[in-house]
């Protein structure tokens, strides 16, 4: 085979790289002209492993690096530059930066022959590798020690393309692991052997660049940047930057006039009508808040042509994506490190969330073989698509910049970038209505988004101009608190929280899910699932229901040892951290703890009668409760994981630290001690008589109580809570000790068990801690 290349691909001068062809052979050869210009590097998967466990989907696009060519004897080198850590100024500043933090050479190749002040090298080494991750992110995930096989990979050189905005190089990856892990041996179909589709991107940057708008910590963008070393001043090193799209006006002395290029995102035909009208139209709900913010006709979503190549990175895309199980959807932003100008917005919607919808709407409505199947029919599509509306809505706006907002619940309007929970009532009449399962369309809160992030403002200063909008939003009362502060066990904010219904009331919006509960309960039947379907799946309907409520419990659990405050600068007002009122928190406790009663556990006994083990060749997934019954449904379990959704959220070791030190400031807050004996209360000092009408109803309760003294004796194991809250902890667990060694069997078995395990038993923990089935993405 000849080293020498035959008449370039591509050789348009002002091509980013020369696209040459290889006479008998199947290299990728490049000819390469730019050395020492910094130019984006990035790789997406067009081909993706389908695991919602991993998220390595089809359309998923790695990080942007920032690399450049270098020509150092006889080779050329892709060096990767330090975007993180970096100095800008005068020559010397530049020259202490780049001499003072590392970079990454991370391919080479020898020069095969120079033409026409081109530099020809073998590029097939560049484009078989991993770029995105794909081994290092199975790694961290433990789900084996991959690593590329260049035996079974191959650059698909017919499909490179190259051009003026830059270069695509797409190459089929095999990766080998001789241990493959779960997630890959339930999708793969030789697991240790994983093939995937990496399109490579090396892009020239946007030139000239857009101008940067500094990023503000309450503006609800991401906050992009660096450090500047050379820009060291009392603010710190740190550099952040809003990211957004550009919008040039066509005149620049009509800023308001038409754009030059409009922000299109695409929608996949792949998805299915009338899904993909309604993510359409959900998509185009931003339309309106970019022609107030003063942009005409400078944004829309349309459905993309047949003919669309989506892997070009000058394509903001929609994709449907199908994993095998619930997983979330994704919105990004491709962004120029330099300035935060989204070189291209990518969305993956989750194909499975219209599944997921679909089987909570049919659980409530029961439909199949009804007199009114028809309208409960209707019902249920009606919910689904608002969903799928909202969903675009959310994804895209990932895609423009935005973060989520998990405080909206309290605004006028719920934003699009909150997490809704389908909020459905009880009719007079008894029924269910989910007419106004979701908002439909913007909230304030995201326009003002699109106002910050994009908004012009010409005679007036930027800085200014942003300032007042951002007093103009907390004046209106719309309260921004993003992810860290309100998903997971440690979230402290007592008004975001993730998956409740627009109900402001945390109080009310559980009454409200407990009702619609309760009315889906009583109407459980076989009408739940479609005729088709083989009964065991109506457990998987019983889980929906049984646990409808978990997220409104959530949002009145934030309230005991919750806090509230805001995102701003050291130079803005603002009032700090400030604690839920004591009556409020004292009020939640008791409101949760009566939850842990049997008659809010219990199953229906039609319920419990309907339900069948999976049928042959089928079987339980996590969507389920566990069984220790054998093949058959184990109430006993249901009854466990119920109780566990106040445990869980009660006890969590964060939230008894805050209410130890708020009890200590203010000892009208309940303190540790007060949440464990309320709990143990509740479930082991119940005074009054259990419902005679609930089906074992004496053991739902008692089963309840293990839930408890297990969550309780697992804080005590645990090494996070301060010794003050121990001692609380412990001197509450004594006491109920002594109590109980008076009772009959199963409480001397408790108090046994707490004796046990304060002299250090660990063996005396009762039992595992149940498992919750997953409650999100809805």
């Amino acid at each position: 085979m000849s080293d020498l290349p035959s008449a370039p691909i591509s050789a348009a001068p002002r091509d980013f790289l020369e696209l040459c062809a290889d006479t008998g052979g199947h290299r990728l050869l490049l000819g390469v002209r730019r050395f020492g210009e910094p130019f984006l590097l990035t790789a997406a998967l067009s081909h993706g492993v389908g695991s919602s466990a991993l998220g390595l989907d089809r359309g998923k696009a790695g990080k942007v690096k920032v690399a450049e060519f270098r020509l150092i004897a006889g080779r050329v080198l892709l060096m990767l530059r330090n975007k993180h850590h970096l100095a800008t100024g005068d020559t010397a500043a530049v020259r202490a930066g780049e001499e003072s933090f590392a970079g990454s050479v991370v391919w080479s190749a020898p020069v095969l022959r120079e033409r026409d002040g081109a530099v020809i090298v073998d590029g097939t080494g560049l484009a078989l590798t991993d770029f995105h991750g794909v081994a290092d992110d199975l790694r961290e995930r433990e789900q084996g020690a991959y690593e590329t096989d260049p035996t079974a990979s191959f650059a698909l050189v017919e499909e490179a393309r190259t051009g003026p905005g830059g270069t695509r190089l797409p190459a089929l990856l095999t990766l080998r692991a001789p241990a493959p892990g779960p997630a890959l041996r339930a999708v793969v179909p030789a697991p240790r052997s994983l093939t995937v589709v990496q399109q490579l991107h090396l892009v020239p940057l946007p030139d000239p660049p857009l101008p940067a708008r500094r990023y503000h910590p309450a503006s609800g963008g991401y906050g992009i940047g660096h450090h500047d070393y050379g820009a060291a001043t009392r603010a710190g090193t740190g550099t952040k930057f809003q990211p957004r799209h550009r919008l040039e006006p066509v005149d620049p002395t009509s800023p308001a006039g038409p754009v030059r290029d409009p922000i299109v995102f695409y929608v996949d035909p792949a998805v299915p009508e009338p899904v993909r009208t309604a993510v359409v139209e959900g998509g185009n709900w931003w339309r309106d808040a970019f022609e107030r913010a003063g942009f005409h006709d400078a944004y829309r979503v349309e459905v993309a042509s047949e003919r669309l190549d989506d892997n070009d990175l000058g394509v903001n895309s929609v994709r449907w994506v199908h994993r095998d199980g619930r997983g979330w959807s994704h919105g990004q932003g491709l962004t120029d490190p330099r300035t935060g100008e989204i070189i291209c917005g990518r969305v993956r919607l989750g194909s499975q969330r219209v599944e997921q919808i679909t089987a909570i709407a049919e659980a409530l409505y029961a439909p199949y073989g009804r007199a009114d199947e028809r309208e409960r029919l209707a019902a249920v599509e009606h919910l689904v698509l608002s969903r799928m509306r909202q969903l675009a809505a959310h994804e895209i706006g990932h895609a423009l910049g935005f973060m989520h907002n998990f405080a909206s619940t309290h605004h006028p309007r719920p934003s699009v970038m909150d997490y809704p929970h389908p909020r459905v009532t009880v009719t007079p009449d008894g029924g269910l209505d989910s007419s106004n399962a979701y908002a439909q369309g913007l909230g304030p809160w995201d326009h003002f988004l699109v106002a910050h992030a994009y908004g012009r403002f010409p005679g007036e200063d930027e800085e200014t101009a942003l300032a007042r909008l951002r007093q103009t939003a907390a004046d209106e009362g719309l309260v921004y608190i993003a992810d860290e502060d309100a998903r997971g066990s440690e979230a402290a904010h007592a008004d975001a929280v993730v998956w409740v219904s627009p109900v402001p009331d945390a109080f009310a919006a559980l009454d409200e899910a407990l009702a619609v509960r309760r009315v889906a309960l009583e109407g459980f039947s076989r009408a739940a699932l479609p005729p088709g379907r083989q009964t065991g799946e109506l457990e998987e309907r019983a889980v929906l229901l049984q646990l409808y409520h978990r997220s409104q419990l959530s949002a009145v659990a934030r309230l005991i040892g919750g806090t509230r405050y805001g995102y701003g600068l050291a130079g803005e007002e603002g009032a700090g951290t400030v604690p839920v009122a004591a009556d409020v928190q004292r009020q939640a406790l008791a409101r949760l703890a009566d939850l842990l009663r049997a008659e809010h556990l219990a199953l229906p006994a039609h319920v419990l009668d309907a339900l069948t083990p999976p049928a042959i060749r089928h079987g339980r997934t996590s969507e389920y409760f566990d069984t220790r019954a054998g093949r058959v449904f184990d109430p006993f379990s249901a009854v466990e994981a119920t109780a566990a959704l106040v445990t869980e959220a009660l006890l969590d070791p964060a939230r008894l630290n805050r209410l130890g030190w708020q009890h200590a400031a203010d000892p009208a807050v309940p303190g540790p001690g007060d949440v464990v004996d309320t709990l143990l209360d509740t479930v082991w000092r119940r005074h009054d008589p259990v419902p005679a009408d609930l089906v074992a109803g004496e053991a739902v309760q008692e089963t309840a109580g293990w839930v408890v003294l297990r969550a309780v004796l697992g804080v005590l194991k645990s090494d996070l809570p301060h010794g003050t809250v121990r001692a609380r902890i412990s001197g509450r667990l004594r006491r109920l000790a002594e109590e109980l060694r008076e009772g009959g069997d199963t409480e001397r078995e408790a108090a046994g068990t707490i004796t046990a395990f304060l002299a250090g038993e660990d063996a005396a923990l009762p039992g595992p801690v149940p498992r919750v089935p997953p409650g999100a993405p809805i």
